[in-house]
């Protein structure tokens, strides 16, 4: 009751308010035009015209330009003013600038090329894919990694690591809430910033805005330590309220690097029941590919304080000659233009359209378009075997349904899916052919493939995909296998998920 009377009365509420009012108004004044003189009239259906011209020749996912095609046609002519407002995150000037400034910072260097001699040539391929889709991402080896199948086991590691931090912590999370997990990282932050150590801490508005109070960043920086909020709320019409940092990192003197499913709230380590037993999943960096997830910290912190960070200031000190023998690429994905390509979804898809024995996939959500959900039916034409994991119990009526009615399709071309049956499964894993992982915050939705910043590490030949997959199997045990019976749609819910499709593209 108190997160939700925090956000009743608050500055969302007031700014929803208010960016409602704005799109009242907007519609009104077009609807005022419309019926103003056959002039006005004639300009109108000009304009859709150019607009949906426009919209068909654009490069982009069909999905997304089908629904926003329904949009122009369906609401003449507000319909082509929200797509001027709202098809692309518009940046300005200053803010394109500071990207690109960003980027050149943070551009990897050309010794890259070591940590893919002597490997597989197709793991080269994909590995190469993500150097070039992602400017800043590197790829490490000399690097120890450690996978964690739950909240619990992962975050006693980290209070371990922040407890050692000698020079600084950087934390970067979609959701922070108050609780004993946050409570006892908490404390520790502030003891380090007491004794000296760099501590900095960068939380999504939105993510946040019913799990603490508002303007926490003020309290944390009262007590030495450096926060930012991502993109925080405003009473304005603006497209960038809908691209959020959904990244989970914490980065410690550079040497070691946490990043997974898991935020630091409760119900991530089981201290609350919401949804049933909560299954995560996540990965500890060790070494040298620590710096990766560095890298992509600073590039979204930098964005939201508008200055330059010297990386090379934030480097581990000591240097690392031993590792698991594995190869470790942290990436970074977006929406555009921060990122030109769907990074994430690209690195997926590479995985599932070469595999030769399997691709296990774990999902909170399984939203796809239909690349994605092509290039898996194929696999499994090729004999490759795949399956998914999804929840069982929902963190959200409508998006269970929406998985939900992807499973006929799915099941009918041979894809195996599961459902968790002690609740919620938010882990966010594709694995294959015992040597390759991807682990990271990337859903398979169309969020995570094309609005949210996100995080990820690429492994290639560590132990850390065999534990992944043994994870993975230990999970079907506790999983319920569907087919198409249990997939079949109630009338209502049929008809929810029809609705819901058409501008799923656009949420």
């Amino acid at each position: 009751m108190r997160k939700i009377s925090r956000v009743l009365f608050s500055r969302y509420s007031v700014s929803a308010i208010v960016i409602l009012a704005e799109l009242l108004l907007l519609a009104f004044l077009t609807v005022e035009a419309y019926e103003y003189s056959i002039f006005a009239l004639a300009l109108i259906y000009a304009v859709n015209a150019a607009v949906i011209l426009t919209l068909v020749n654009r490069s982009a996912n069909p999905e997304y330009k089908v629904s926003w095609l329904l949009v122009v046609m369906m609401l003449p002519p507000f319909g082509a003013i929200l797509y001027a407002l709202f098809y692309s995150r518009r940046l300005t000037r200053r803010e394109a600038r500071m990207m690109k400034e960003i980027k050149e910072n943070l551009s990897r260097s050309d010794g890259e090329g070591s940590a893919l001699d002597g490997i597989d040539e197709a793991a080269v391929g994909k590995a190469r894919a993500i150097l070039n889709d992602d400017p800043i991402a590197r790829a490490f080896r000399n690097t120890e990694s450690v996978y964690y199948g739950s909240g619990e086991e992962m975050f006693r590691d980290m209070l371990r690591d922040i407890e050692a931090a000698e020079r600084y912590v950087f934390l970067e999370y979609f959701i922070i809430g108050e609780g004993v997990m946050w409570n006892e990282i908490h404390t520790l932050l502030r003891r380090k910033a007491s004794e000296g150590v760099e501590v900095r801490v960068l939380y999504d508005d939105i993510g946040c805005m019913k799990t603490l109070p508002g303007r926490y960043d003020r309290l944390l920086m009262s007590e030495g330590i450096n926060c930012r909020r991502f993109e925080p709320v405003t009473p304005r019409v603006t497209t960038s309220h809908n691209n959020r940092d959904h990244r989970k990192i914490t980065v410690v003197d550079g040497k070691v690097a946490y990043t997974g499913g898991i935020n630091i709230a409760d119900e991530y380590i089981n201290e609350i029941k919401r949804f049933g037993h909560w299954k995560d999943g996540g990965v500890r960096l060790y070494g040298n590919a620590a710096e990766g997830l560095l890298r992509e910290f600073i590039s979204v912190w930098d964005l939201c304080t508008r200055g330059i960070t010297n990386v090379s200031d934030y480097l581990s000190k000591g240097g690392y000659t031993s590792g698991d023998g594995g190869v470790y690429i942290p990436f970074g994905s977006g929406p555009a233009p921060s990122y030109s390509r769907a990074v994430g979804k690209c690195a997926i898809l590479n995985l599932i359209n070469q595999a030769q024995r399997y691709v296990y996939i774990t999902t909170p959500y399984l939203i796809l378009d239909h690349e994605v959900t092509e290039s898996l039916c194929n696999a499994v034409g090729r004999g490759v075997d795949v399956r998914i994991i999804t929840p069982a119990v929902a963190d959200k009526r409508l998006v269970k349904i929406m998985t939900k009615s992807s499973y006929p399709y799915f099941l009918g071309a041979g894809v195996r899916i599961y459902e968790y049956t002690p609740g919620f499964i938010h882990a966010k894993m594709v694995i294959s052919d015992d040597s390759y992982a991807i682990i990271g915050t990337i859903n398979l939705d169309y969020r995570s493939f094309f609005h949210h910043f996100e995080d990820a590490v690429w492994i290639y030949g560590s132990d850390t995909v065999i534990s992944a997959k043994g994870d993975f199997l230990s999970t079907l045990d506790n999983s319920k296998e569907q087919d198409i019976k249990r997939a079949r749609l109630r009338p209502v819910e049929w008809i929810a998920t029809m609705i819901t499709r058409i501008i799923a593209p656009l949420l």
